[in-house]
C-alpha cells in the first residue's frame, strides 16, 4: 500500500507503526499497541474512553484504569514526537486520518487490484498480540474473525476474477491464502476445487475434497455443506449421480430461488432478483442455517421441478415466491417447503403500496429475513418433539433447549439444561448449544438462585461459542449477559455495544440487547432500541412484550405495562412483580393483589425448584434475588416500592 501520509498503521500481521521515512516506532508495551488499534479500528466517531480502559484494564480500579490510559497515550504521543495522531472529543477517541494511514483501508478500496492482497497478504489481525484481559481478547477474537472475513471476500473476489480470466495457478494461490486464513472456509474450498479443475487436475479435486470432509469432521465433528458436495460432483462431472446429506448434518438447509416475476417490466425484475439476494444475504449471517443460493451456482436448470433440485443437492426446506405489481401496489407470495415431504410449512402473502424500490426491498426482506429462521426452528422442534429422546442430533436437541429457554422461567430454563447438556456432548462444534447452555445459567442467575461454580460455568460456555462462531451476533450479544452473572458491568456494557454495532437486521439480537442496556441502568439508550425494534415487528414474541412492560414501568408508563404485560407475556415472577407495582400505582388496588399473590405464588415455586427454604411474605425474602440483575439500586428499589404499593410488607 503507498503511503503518503505522515504516519502508516499496520494491523494486519504483527502490527507495526511507521513514519513517512519507514522508520518503525516504539511504542513499549502490547497494551499500548492494542491501545492504538482499537482506536484505529473503531468507527469513524471514534472509541469511547471509558470503553478503553474497562477493557484494557479490567482488573483495576476504575480511577487506576483511566490513570494507565492517559499514560498510555502519553506513550504514543512521546513516540510520534508529540504529533496528536489521536484526537480527544467529547469522551471519545479517535485518529486524525489526515496524517494516519491504515492497511485496513485497503480492504474497502475499490480502486485497488484485488491480486495485490494474494501476493502481499500481512497475516490474521493484530499477529502475535495476547493481553491477558478477558474482555480485550474476546474484543480481539471478534475482531480477527470479522477482519479476516474482508480479507477472505477480497481474497475470493481476486480468485474468482483469475479463474473467470483463465489463470487458475493465481485462483488456486488466493485459494490456499483463505484456507491459511480459516481451514474450515467452505468458500475457499470450493476455489480450490474449481482451480484445480480448472488445471485439469480432477484427481486434485477428489483429494482435497476428502482431505477437507476429514478435517471437518474429526476436527469439528460435522459433515460438510451440501453445496459443497454438489460442487465436487458437478466437477468430477459425475452425471445421474445425486449427492446425497448425511444425517449428522448440524444445521438444517435452504434453498432460496430466485423469486418470480409477474411483470413484463425491466426494474420490477431486477427488484424481485434483488430481493431474493438480500434474503439469502441476511439469512447465511445465521449460524443455526446452511443457505443454498441462485441454481445457476449449482449448474441446476431453472426451469426443472424446484423440489427436485432441491432433493437433489439434499436441501431441507425451500423457499420460493412471486412478486405482482397491482397499480401503484405490490403483492408478495411466498412459501416454505420442507422438500422430502412436499408440505408448505409457512406461507404468506404481503400487500405494499408502492415507494422507493430500495426502501421497499429492504422493508419486505428484513420480514422474510425476521421470519423463515424461526418457521423452521419451530417446524424441527415440533417433528423432534415426536421422536425418541436417544435418537435426537444435536442440533435438534439445541432447539428443543431453546424453546424451553425462552420461557424465560427458571422451571424451563432447569428443564432446557437437560437437552443442552446433551447437545454439547453430541457436538462440541455446535456453537448456539454452547450458548443456550450459558444462558440456562444466566436466567437462573436472574432468580438469585446461582452459585459461583454455576456462574463460572455461564462464562465458560459463552466464550466457547464466541470462539467457534465470533460472527453469530447473538453469540456476540449473549456474552454480554456472561460477563454481566460474573458482576463486570463495564465489561459487559462493552461487550453489548459491541454486539449492537454487529446486530444490523437482528430483530432478536437487538431486542436483547435493549434489555442488557435496561438492566445496566441505560434506560433512555435501552429505550430508543426497543421501540426502533417494535417498528420493525410485525408480531411481538411475549419475550419481547416481557421487555417492553419492564422498559414501560422505569418510563413511568404504567397503563402500557398492565396492557403488555398480559397472559402469555408475563412469563415468570418479574413480569407479576412489575404488573402489580403497576396495578398499586393506578389505584387498581384490587387486582394488584391478586397479582401480588400470583407473585408469590411464582416466588415459592422458584424457590422449591432450587431447594431453598419457601418464603415470599416479605419483600426482601420475595423480592431480593433479583438484587443482581440491576446495576443500580435505584431500579431494584422501584421495583420494590411497587411491590410495597400492592401490599407486600418489608
Amino acid at each position: 500500500m503507498k503511503n503518503k501520509k505522515k504516519y502508516f498503521v499496520q494491523l494486519l500481521g504483527s502490527p507495526l507503526v511507521t513514519d513517512s521515512e519507514s522508520n518503525a516506532l516504539q511504542l513499549s508495551t502490547q497494551k499500548t499497541v492494542a491501545l492504538l488499534a482499537m482506536i484505529a479500528a473503531a468507527a469513524n466517531s471514534g472509541l469511547r474512553r471509558e470503553q478503553a480502559a474497562a477493557m484494557l484494564w479490567s482488573r483495576s480500579p476504575d480511577a487506576q484504569a483511566r490513570t494507565n490510559l492517559r499514560q498510555a497515550l502519553s506513550v504514543i504521543r512521546t513516540a510520534t514526537d508529540g504529533d496528536e495522531i489521536i484526537v480527544s472529543n467529547g469522551g471519545m477517541l479517535a485518529l486524525d486520518r489526515s496524517v494516519v494511514a491504515l492497511d485496513i483501508d485497503a480492504l474497502d478500496d475499490e480502486t485497488m487490484d484485488p491480486s495485490d492482497i494474494i501476493s502481499n497478504f500481512g497475516g490474521p489481525f493484530l499477529d502475535g498480540i495476547s493481553i491477558n484481559e478477558p474482555p480485550f481478547e474476546e474484543w480481539l477474537a471478534t475482531e480477527r474473525a470479522l477482519r479476516a472475513r474482508a480479507v477472505r471476500d477480497t481474497l475470493f473476489d481476486a480468485g474468482s476474477a483469475a479463474l473467470a480470466s483463465g489463470d487458475a495457478q493465481r485462483a488456486l494461490q488466493a485459494a490456499d491464502r483463505i484456507l491459511f486464513l480459516d481451514q474450515y472456509e467452505e468458500a475457499g474450498m470450493a476455489l480450490c476445487l474449481k482451480a484445480h479443475a480448472a488445471k485439469g487436475e480432477r484427481s486434485r479435486v477428489q483429494i482435497k475434497f476428502d482431505e477437507f470432509k476429514r478435517l471437518m469432521q474429526n476436527e469439528l465433528g460435522i459433515e460438510i455443506g451440501p453445496e459443497l458436495v454438489a460442487l465436487k460432483t458437478k466437477l468430477l462431472k459425475a452425471d445421474g449421480t445425486k449427492a446425497t446429506k448425511s444425517t449428522s448434518i448440524s444445521v438444517p438447509t435452504v434453498l432460496v430461488l430466485p423469486f418470480k416475476t409477474l411483470s413484463d417490466v425491466q426494474d420490477y425484475r431486477y427488484f424481485a432478483e434483488g430481493l431474493a439476494e438480500d434474503v439469502i444475504t441476511q439469512l447465511s449471517k445465521f449460524s443455526t442455517l446452511a443457505v443454498v443460493s441462485r441454481p445457476s451456482n449449482l449448474g441446476m436448470d431453472a426451469a426443472g421441478d424446484p423440489l427436485s433440485q432441491a432433493a437433489d443437492i439434499g436441501s431441507d426446506y425451500l423457499l420460493m415466491g412471486s412478486v405482482r405489481w397491482l397499480g401503484d401496489r405490490l403483492r408478495l407470495s411466498v412459501e416454505l417447503v420442507e422438500v422430502a415431504s412436499g408440505a408448505v410449512k409457512w406461507g404468506e402473502r404481503l400487500d405494499r403500496q408502492k415507494q422507493d424500490l430500495f426502501d421497499l426491498q429492504d422493508d419486505l426482506s428484513r420480514y422474510l429475513v425476521g421470519a423463515i429462521p424461526y418457521r423452521v426452528e419451530d417446524d424441527i422442534a415440533e417433528k423432534a418433539g415426536r421422536k425418541p429422546s436417544d435418537e435426537l442430533q444435536a442440533y435438534e436437541l439445541m432447539i428443543l433447549g431453546k424453546r424451553l429457554r425462552d420461557t424465560i422461567s427458571l422451571e424451563g430454563n432447569l428443564k432446557a439444561r437437560v437437552h443442552l447438556e446433551r447437545a454439547v456432548e453430541k457436538d462440541q462444534g455446535l456453537a448456539r448449544s454452547h450458548m443456550y447452555l450459558s444462558d440456562s445459567y444466566v436466567v437462573q442467575h436472574w432468580f438469585g438462585q446461582l452459585e459461583a461454580d454455576s456462574k463460572e460455568k455461564a462464562l465458560y460456555h459463552a466464550r466457547r461459542a464466541v470462539a467457534l462462531d465470533p460472527l453469530d451476533v447473538h453469540i456476540q450479544d449473549h456474552l454480554g449477559f456472561a460477563l454481566h452473572v460474573m458482576g463486570h458491568w463495564d465489561a459487559a456494557e462493552a461487550q453489548i455495544m459491541n454486539a449492537l454495532s454487529m446486530a444490523e437486521n437482528e430483530i432478536e439480537s437487538l431486542s436483547w440487547c435493549g434489555y442488557a442496556l435496561l438492566m445496566l441502568g441505560k434506560h433512555d439508550e435501552a429505550a430508543d432500541i426497543i421501540e426502533a425494534v417494535a417498528k420493525r415487528r410485525t408480531t411481538l414474541p411475549p419475550t419481547f412484550e416481557w421487555i417492553s412492560g419492564q422498559m414501560f414501568s422505569f418510563q413511568g408508563r404504567d397503563s402500557d405495562v398492565v396492557r403488555t404485560l398480559n397472559g402469555a407475556s408475563l412469563l415468570n415472577s418479574l413480569g407479576l412483580a412489575f404488573r402489580a407495582g403497576a396495578q398499586a400505582r393506578l389505584g387498581m388496588s384490587e387486582e394488584a393483589l391478586f397479582t401480588l399473590a400470583e407473585f408469590k405464588e411464582a416466588r415459592v415455586r422458584d424457590q422449591h425448584l432450587s431447594g431453598l427454604r419457601a418464603d415470599a411474605d416479605t419483600i426482601e425474602t420475595a423480592l431480593g434475588g433479583f438484587r443482581t440483575m440491576w446495576r443500580r439500586p435505584d431500579d431494584w428499589e422501584h421495583i420494590a416500592q411497587g411491590l410495597r404499593l400492592a401490599g407486600l410488607p418489608d
